[in-house]
């Protein structure tokens, strides 16, 4: 049985850009040990994240950091939509049974408040 994520979001009522939080409940919980295995798994996500933004998209970055005090893992996905460059820059968080995703959609080369929404999220957030 799959469950839809629960999910937050915000978005710009004037352009594409947005942030959201999903929550998705895992079959086993994660334990730290589980890391390496972890981020191979986070890696294929975030692939076909990539794939259904469209043909151009393609995961830029990745990398590992801490979150909430907690190891977790960072995508910066880029594409095109509509003749724009945007990046959906998405952060995993394992806690237990729960996977959080978090996603801060923006244009590319446009205003820095765009990225400091990004930057304001990740420091917001708090795992329950």
């Amino acid at each position: 049985m799959e469950r839809a994520p629960q999910t937050v979001l915000a978005g710009n009522p004037d352009g594409p850009e947005s942030v959201a939080v999903a929550v998705f409940r895992l079959a086993k919980p994660f334990r730290p040990a589980l890391w390496d295995e972890a981020v191979r798994e986070l890696n294929d996500v975030a692939a076909r994240l990539a794939e259904r933004l469209g043909p151009t998209a393609l995961v830029a970055r990745s990398d590992s950091a801490t979150l909430d005090g907690r190891r977790a893992r960072s995508y910066v996905i880029t594409y095109g939509r509509e003749g724009r460059a945007m990046e959906d820059r998405v952060v995993f968080v394992l806690r237990g049974r729960r996977e959080y995703q978090l996603t801060c959609r923006v244009l590319v080369d446009e205003d820095d408040a765009d990225v400091e929404a990004c930057d304001e999220l990740k420091r917001s957030f708090r795992s329950f």
